[in-house]
This record gives structure tokens, C-alpha cells and sequence, in this order.
């Protein structure tokens, strides 16, 4: 029987075939609750059969959004389905990332999807605003580009958003702002739209409503990130920032943090990892608008100095209450906002900083809560410059815990150097001067840097590093002060000890360091420092040549250590190439001798290997300085940024100096100051000087030879002169006679050419008066012929004026006549106009005195035959058959009159229809008729004010007409 019935039961339906019929259902629904109940029905698959749901319902899903927005109910339960169809269980079986770009791509690719959703953040319910939301940004993350644009373009979309930054509920609050940070960390525009709409204030608002930086949670986090994405690389939005006084709020946040950790109470210990947190978070935010380079960098700093933002973040830096990562960054902001501004660079060597004497141990920046909760313990503290404060951060030795800051006061003090040559000098001879005198409270970076490994005392290699890398920005492309370091020596020449040079002992250093196998950390910074300062310095190339040692040590310290220590043979290896491309002929050791020990002693194939693994090394190809994981053992910090810019810089160039010809020098210029000059421009040049030597003394051959011709000359010159004399007397004697005569003569001349200029003049005088008479003449004329001229224009002038007046005269005459034919006209029509008056008037009378006559008479009628046929009732009473006879006969009758009563009625009707024509007619020639006194009032006639009542009169007599006839008809 069992069986029996199991063969008659109905096949099990599966889940796809459920969802099927569910999709359909939903599809061809019409009624509200047949649609509800599909999409229950398919919300109990979403989480497990994701793909299945979306592939027969999603569109329709979406098409629910804007069908059944008016029900609450309908809605919330479609939009959970669209949010579980984003969040699949783990466990099912369809679950996977193309579902949740399948999904990102339906809603994206039409613009009208995104906008229903958007248009249910205009709705005031929960779950509508929180869904689609969420929504929102599962679609976001999946399609980030596209959902930005269909946001962008969706019709007041940001601004919908972002309003929701108001609302109470911190649920919704809280996912609008997640989902503005997931739209606003590419898009300028976007942000651009996002900052106009007040997002900064509605920002701090938020921060506020949190507990600030101290008591706030992820929210503040959110809050952050927000900020950044809208301010990261947009100068608009900076700017925008500034001038709304996002700065000073961010300073009071920053003051109030540090309010908090200085009060009474302090800052709980389980609050501070957020609270570091939160400020790490904002301290970014500043760095936003300190970007190297930028163009509104230097109103940023600016704008952060006047607001005192510089002065607390330096507070927080040495506060011990915040953590090593806080207080790191902390420093890197300090450094960031003097960056290149020598104005701030110059203030910021001026400021005291506050530094609180340790009452307790400390872990990590962080006071223990034992300690805390004993007696409180009025804070002391001691007021250092922040120059020398940062120095003692980092040249001090300090636990592996701490290294992030020390290495952030590091790059403090290098952007307070960075750029500013006077700086460099002052920051240099001031420790140079402490080095000499040895008086110094902190460690001095030339007294770390000489100091010989062996007598050491600690085992820290960053101390040398620092010292080295802080030196190397000193003298990084600065003549002056690589001229200042070049000057400091060790050893007293007066008192019988071997004066030792800083290069020298720095290279010693280095190839000692090898030589005991100390931290190649302290030994990479040393080579770092020589590389960067004998670059392009032949002087301090020479310096070091001058210790014959240290080449054949170098090359023994990158065969020794080219297993052991690659970066530090590769350095070596580019510190002998230095040497060898900047030395000279002159040098210690001579170009020439120095390359063939290159050859020799270590090959041209170590050299290039060494360089080549140096530049393929992680550390160097992939440089970065990352803040350290304190794992115990020592960081993984090998180089400074400004080493690796001028490594990879330079490498093709130095990979290729050891195949330079040793006869060839490098032409250095520093500064516009030639250092170095090329060694076959100075053979050639002294070839030339031979050349010259030899042309002068085939020249002081040849002037002997000449001096001596001149001797001859001379003593023939001598025998001339005397010649000369002799006949010079004669021809004076001659000269004498010719004078005598030549006298005679010039006084005849003389009186013939008075003669001859008085005649001249005369007849001058004769032609001047003949031509003044002929000009006079001329002028004569021209005057008559002018005068003539104007009598003959003064002519025209009348003539013409005569003309104007003539046409003026006959266009007036025809302007009267064209006045007194429009006025005639105007008579005429209204003489016609009167007369079409009068005759409708007759007509419309005639009309009215016919229709009541046919109403009388119908009534007349009406009422006789009523009379007769009461008459007519009251005589044939008695017979019966008789009386009903006529009455049969007088309903006939009554009812043929009845008849023609609704025929008079009818005619009646088109008689008022008629008379209405005609009453438009008459209205047409009274707008006709004011139309022509319209004209002729523009002519300039006059049109009486009797013709105007007239029109009145009319008007009101059609009026009673009117109404004559409109009580005729409710009659």
C-alpha cells in the first residue's frame, strides 16, 4: 500500500525549480501582495543559492525598488534580498566573487538603478536608508569607477548622501559616511562636489559628537579617511579648507588631546591604542597639505604656523604619553610643515620645547597603570631647544622600541637643513666648535663619526649611521660647507702627533669596521657619507689619496666582504670609482697609477659585479623606510632617500669609470668653480706654450737684424737731412719772391671780388623784389578765386536750403491732404457704420416684436383649446362613447398644437442664433470703428468726446439687449 502511494506522489521539487517559480510569480504578479510573497519566498534562497536568485529575479528585484516604494513593508523585504544576494553564506555552494560583479554591473550599467536607490535616502525610515546604503557600497566595491560616475550624474546624488551625515541614527549616519569614503579617493570632481556640500564642518561635527580624538572610536577613524580622500592632491578643496578654518579646528582637536592627557584624570589605558590611532589619523591629514612641491604648499605652512598647529604637534612629538608611532609621525609632520620655507626654517631654530622629566618607567611611550594609579605627581618639566632636543633624539642611543622616532627626529633636522645654505654653515660650525672644545651635552656628530671602532663603548651601529647620514645632508652639493669639514683634523702637528685629515679618518674607520666585522649598518653610512662628499670634490679626492693605505684597503674590504657584506663591497667598490673618476696627474696617487691597481689588484669584473649586485640588491632596488615592527633584532634600515636618488642617478656613469682612459681628467664645475680640467687640454696647451717659446726666439733673430738695418738707415738719414738743408735755404729764398708777388696778386683779388659781389647782390635784390611782386600777384588771385568760391557755396547753400524748404512745404501739403482723405474716409465709414447700426437695430426690433407676437399666439391658442376641451368634457359627460371619442379627438389636437408650439419654439431659437450673428458683426465694426480713431488720433485729429459717449450709449443699449434677451430665455 506504502509503495503504492509512493509511486502516486508528486516528483520532489528542488530549490532551482522553487526559484524558477518563484521568479515567475514575481514577474507576472499584478496584486501588492503577490509580489510580497514571491519575494519572501525567494529571500529564504538568497543566502545560499545566490546565483539562482539573481539570475531569474534580480531585475525585477530592482524594478521593485521603484514600483513598491510606497510600501514600507514590500520594500524593506526586496531590499533585504538585494542585500543578502551580496552577502552569500560561506557554506553555499554558488557563492563567489563574479556573482558580486554580475550584481555591481546590473545596477551600474543603468543610470535609473542607481538613482532609485538614491531616491530612497529621501525617505525617512530605517531599514530604506541603512539597505540602500549598504547597497551602495557593496556596489562600490565591486564597481568603484562606474558607480562614482552613475553617483555623479544621478540628479542631486552627492548631495543626498551626504545629507544623510545628518541624520540621528548613528547606524545610517555611520554607512553614509563608509560610503563616502568609498567614493571620493579618486574622483576630483566628486570631491570637489562632496566638500561643497559642507562635508568639513558636518566632519567635525561628527568627530565632536564622538568624543573627539581621546574618547572617539572608528567613527573618528571614518571621519579621517573622509577628509583625506577629499583633501589628498586637490588644491581647490585645500584651499577651501583654509579659508573656512578647517586649520584652527584641527588645531583645537590637536590642543584637546593634549588637554585630556595632561589633566588630572589622564587618558584610561584601554582608550589610548584609538586614540593613537585617531591622532596618527589626523596628523596625516595635516601632511595632506604639505605636499613637496605642490602649489599651495607655502600658504599651507604658512597657514599652520600663524595657527600655532606647528607648536602643539612639536608638544606631542615629546610627550612620552603617546605612543613611539605618534610621536614619529608627529616629528615627520614638524618636518613636513618647514620644508623648504627658509622663513619657517629660520623660526623653527628658534622655538623651546617642553620636555617632561621621566618620573617612572616607561613601555613603548606609555606610562603603566600601576604607576599611574599611585600618588599623582606634578609633572616636571625642562625646556631645551628644539634644535639640540632633535640632535639628542636621534645621536642617542635608544631601545630597538623607539627607533621610529629617532628616526623621525632624523629627518626633522633634515628638512630643517634641507635647501638652506646658511643653515647648513651655522648647524656645521657649531658642531665643529663643540668637537674641538669637547664640552658638548649631547653627542656631537663629528666626535661619533671619528671615533675608532675599538674604542667604542656601546653597541649601537645607528649612532654612527645617524651622525654619517646627518653630516652627509650637511655637505650634500655644498662647497662651503665641504670646504668647512674638509678643515677639521686630528692629531697636534706641535706637539709631535701625525695630523690626520676627517676624510682620512672616516676611511680608516671603514676599513677598521671591516677589518673587526663590525655592523655594516654603521659602515654603510660612512660610505654613504664619503661617496655623497667626494663626489665632484678632486680636492677631497685628493685628501684621501693622501693616506696611500686606504685605496689598497677599499680594494681589500669589497674582496672580503663581497660574500658576507654585499651592500657594503658594492659601496666600496663605488667609492673606489669616485676616487678614480674625480682623481687627477697630480693627485697622491696618480690617475694612471691609481687604475692600474683597480685593474690589478681587483678587476674590472669585480667591480662591475660588485656595482651591479649593489643596484639589483632589495634594499636598494626596492627602497623604502617603513616603521618597524620591533621584532627584537636591529631594523632594516640601510640608506637614506637622498643616497638612493644620487645612487641610481649615477650608477651607468660610475659602472663605466674604471673603462675611462687614465689620461683623461673630468672637467668638474661647482658652483660656477672649475675644479678639475681635462689632462690632454694641458698637454696640448703646453705644446702650444713650446711652440711659442721657439716662434720668440725666431722673432728676436730677425728684430737683431732689423735693428741692425735701422743703424744704416739711420746714418743715411742723417746724410739726406743735411742735403736737404741746404736746398731748403734755397727754396726759402725763392718762397720769399713768390710771397712778394703772391701779395700783389691776393689784393687784386681781392678787389675784383668786392666787384663782383656787389653786382651780384644787386641783381639778387632785383630778382628778390621781381618774384615778391609776381607772389603778390598770385596771391591776389588766390584770394578773388576763394572769395568766388564762397559766394558760389553760399549760393549752393541757399539753393539747396531754398529745395529743403519746397519739399518740407509739399510734404506737409501732402501730409494735410493724406490727413483730410483719411479724415473723409473715416466720416464715410462712420456714416456707413450708423447706418448698419440703425438697420440692426430696425432688424433686431423687428425680430423681437415677431417672436412676441408668435408667443401670444401659441399662448392664445394653448389656452383656447384648453378652454373648449373643458367645455367639450362637461357637455359629453353623459354619453360616454361619445366623449371619449372627442376627448381621443381633442388630445389629438392638443397634441398637434403641442407640435407646432415646439416648431415656434425652435424658430424662435434660430432667431436668437441669428440675432447673435449679428450681434458679433456689430461688434467686429465697433473694434473697426475704434481702430480708425486709433489711426487718426496717431495722425494728430482730434475726435470729439460726443463720438466717444455715442460708442458708450451703444455699448449700454446692447447691453440691455442682451439682458431683454437673456430674460427671454429663462422665460
Amino acid at each position: 500500500m506504502m509503495r503504492i502511494l509512493e509511486a502516486q506522489a508528486p516528483a520532489r521539487q528542488t530549490a532551482t525549480d522553487t526559484i524558477q517559480t518563484l521568479s515567475s510569480r514575481l514577474s507576472s504578479a499584478t496584486l501588492l501582495e503577490d509580489r510580497r510573497a514571491a519575494i519572501l519566498g525567494l529571500r529564504s534562497f538568497a543566502k545560499l543559492f545566490p546565483a539562482s536568485v539573481a539570475s531569474g529575479a534580480l531585475r525585477d528585484l530592482i524594478a521593485g525598488l521603484r514600483r513598491d516604494a510606497e510600501d514600507p513593508d514590500t520594500l524593506k523585504v526586496v531590499l533585504e534580498t538585494l542585500l543578502m544576494l551580496f552577502e552569500p553564506d560561506e557554506t553555499s555552494p554558488e557563492a563567489s566573487e563574479e556573482i558580486t560583479l554580475w550584481l555591481a554591473d546590473e545596477f551600474t550599467q543603468r543610470q535609473d538603478n542607481i538613482t532609485a536607490l538614491l531616491d530612497l535616502l529621501e525617505l525617512g525610515e530605517f531599514y530604506p536608508r541603512l539597505y540602500a546604503l549598504q547597497i551602495l557600497s557593496h556596489v562600490s566595491s565591486a564597481r568603484p569607477q562606474r558607480t562614482q560616475e552613475t553617483v555623479f550624474a544621478a540628479p542631486l546624488g552627492v548631495s543626498r548622501i551626504t545629507n544623510v551625515l545628518d541624520d540621528k541614527r548613528e547606524a545610517v549616519r555611520n554607512e553614509a559616511l563608509v560610503l563616502l569614503v568609498a567614493l571620493t579617493p579618486s574622483s576630483a570632481e566628486l570631491q570637489k562636489v562632496v566638500a561643497f556640500e559642507n562635508a568639513f564642518d558636518r566632519v567635525f561635527v561628527l568627530i565632536a559628537n564622538d568624543g573627539g580624538l581621546t574618547h572617539g572610536s572608528t567613527t573618528v577613524q571614518d571621519c579621517l579617511s573622509l577628509l583625506a580622500n577629499l583633501l589628498s592632491l586637490n588644491t581647490s578643496n585645500q584651499s577651501y579648507f583654509r579659508e573656512m578654518g578647517g586649520i584652527l579646528k584641527i588645531k583645537k582637536l590637536l590642543a584637546a588631546v593634549l588637554e585630556q592627557e595632561d589633566g588630572n584624570e589622564g587618558v584610561s589605558s584601554w582608550m589610548k591604542p584609538q586614540r593613537d590611532m585617531n591622532l596618527w589619523g589626523i596628523l596625516g591629514v595635516v601632511q595632506l597639505f604639505l605636499a613637496r612641491g605642490a602649489q599651495g604648499t607655502l600658504l599651507n605652512q604658512q597657514a599652520f604656523w600663524q595657527t600655532a598647529v606647528l607648536q602643539t604637534i612639536l608638544h606631542i612629538a615629546f610627550h612620552p604619553g603617546f605612543s613611539a608611532g605618534v610621536r614619529a609621525k608627529a616629528l615627520q609632520t614638524c618636518g613636513d610643515l618647514i620644508h623648504g620655507n627658509h622663513g619657517l626654517q629660520e623660526r623653527f631654530g628658534d622655538l623651546p620645547v617642553q620636555i617632561k622629566i621621566a618620573d617612572g618607567p616607561a613601555t613603548n611611550g606609555h606610562t603603566p597603570e600601576d604607576v599611574r594609579s599611585k600618588q599623582p605627581v606634578k609633572p616636571v618639566y625642562q625646556e631645551h631647544n628644539v634644535i639640540e632636543a632633535l640632535l639628542e633624539l636621534a645621536l642617542e642611543s635608544s631601545p630597538i622600541a623607539l627607533f621610529d622616532i629617532r628616526l623621525a627626529a632624523l629627518s626633522c633636522v633634515k628638512a630643517f637643513v634641507e635647501g638652506h645654505a646658511g643653515i647648513r654653515a651655522h648647524v656645521l660650525r657649531r658642531a665643529i666648535e663643540g668637537h674641538r672644545s669637547g664640552d658638548d651635552a649631547i653627542p656631537n656628530m663629528l666626535t661619533v663619526l671619528l671615533e675608532p671602532p675599538s674604542a667604542r663603548t656601546n653597541a649601537d651601529p645607528y649612532q654612527q649611521w645617524v651622525a654619517a647620514v646627518l653630516l652627509m645632508h650637511l655637505v650634500y652639493e655644498n662647497a662651503e660647507t665641504k670646504s668647512m669639514a674638509l678643515k677639521v683634523t686630528e692629531g697636534d702637528a706641535e706637539s709631535g702627533e701625525e695630523v690626520v685629515t676627517f676624510v682620512q679618518s672616516i676611511a680608516s674607520n671603514v676599513i677598521a669596521g671591516i677589518q673587526h666585522v663590525e655592523d655594516e649598518r654603521a659602515l654603510i653610512g660612512y660610505l654613504m657619507l664619503l661617496l655623497i662628499w667626494l663626489f665632484e670634490d678632486p680636492e677631497a679626492v685628493n685628501d684621501l689619496l693622501g693616506e696611500g693605505s686606504n685605496v689598497q684597503g677599499l680594494i681589500t674590504a669589497v674582496k672580503i666582504t663581497k660574500s658576507t657584506m654585499p651592500l657594503v663591497a658594492g659601496l666600496a667598490a663605488f667609492l673606489l670609482g669616485v676616487v678614480y673618476e674625480f682623481s687627477t696627474k697630480d693627485s697622491p696617487v696618480p690617475r694612471t697609477t691609481l687604475h692600474g691597481l683597480l685593474i690589478g689588484n681587483m678587476g674590472r669584473e669585480t667591480y662591475v659585479d660588485s656595482l651591479t649586485r649593489l643596484r639589483e640588491n632589495p634594499f636598494v632596488r626596492d627602497f623604502e623606510v617603513l616603521p618597524q615592527a620591533g621584532s627584537g633584532g636591529l631594523p632594516d634600515v640601510f640608506f637614506d632617500k637622498t643616497f638612493i636618488d644620487f645612487l641610481k642617478d649615477n650608477f651607468s656613469r660610475f659602472l663605466r669609470a674604471i673603462d675611462r682612459d687614465p689620461k683623461f681628467e673630468v672637467s668638474v664645475v661647482s658652483e660656477g668653480v672649475q675644479k678639475g680640467v681635462s689632462r690632454d687640454l694641458v698637454d696640448s696647451l703646453r705644446a702650444q706654450v713650446e711652440e711659442q717659446k721657439q716662434s720668440i726666439e725666431a722673432a728676436s733673430t730677425e728684430l737683431l737684424q732689423l735693428k741692425r738695418k735701422l743703424e744704416q738707415e739711420e746714418l743715411d738719414h742723417r746724410r739726406t737731412r743735411e742735403s736737404t738743408s741746404v736746398e731748403l735755404s734755397r727754396i726759402r729764398q725763392i718762397n720769399q719772391s713768390l710771397h712778394t708777388n703772391h701779395e700783389e696778386e691776393v689784393a687784386k683779388l681781392q678787389r675784383d671780388f668786392t666787384r663782383e659781389r656787389d653786382s651780384l647782390l644787386k641783381s639778387h635784390e632785383d630778382e628778390l623784389h621781381r618774384r615778391r611782386n609776381e607772389g603778390l600777384g598770385t596771391l591776389e588771385n588766390a584770394r578773388k578765386h576763394h572769395e568766388s568760391e564762397i559766394k558760389r557755396l553760399e549760393q549752393r547753400i541757399a539753393s539747396i536750403t531754398k529745395e529743403a524748404a519746397d519739399e518740407r512745404a509739399s510734404l506737409v501739403q501732402k501730409h494735410k491732404q493724406e490727413m483730410v482723405a483719411a479724415e473723409t474716409e473715416f466720416q464715410t465709414t462712420q456714416q456707413i457704420t450708423a447706418a448698419e447700426v440703425a438697420e440692426l437695430k430696425k432688424t433686431i426690433s423687428s425680430l423681437e416684436s415677431k417672436l412676441e407676437s408668435q408667443r401670444n399666439d401659441a399662448a392664445r391658442e394653448l389656452s383656447t383649446a384648453q378652454a373648449e376641451h373643458q367645455k367639450q368634457l362637461k357637455l359629453l359627460t353623459s354619453d360616454k362613447e361619445s366623449a371619449d371619442t372627442r376627448a381621443k379627438a381633442a388630445q389629438n389636437e392638443l397634441k398637434s398644437t403641442a407640435e407646432k408650439l415646439e416648431q415656434e419654439i425652435a424658430r424662435r431659437k434660430e432667431v436668437q442664433t441669428e440675432l447673435d450673428d449679428l450681434l458679433i458683426v456689430f461688434g467686429d465694426v465697433q473694434a473697426q470703428r475704434s481702430a480708425d480713431k486709433k489711426r487718426l488720433k496717431e495722425l494728430g485729429e482730434e475726435v470729439s468726446e460726443d463720438e466717444d459717449e455715442g460708442d458708450e450709449e451703444d455699448d449700454g443699449e446692447d447691453e440691455d439687449e442682451d439682458e431683454a434677451s437673456g430674460n427671454d430665455d429663462v422665460d
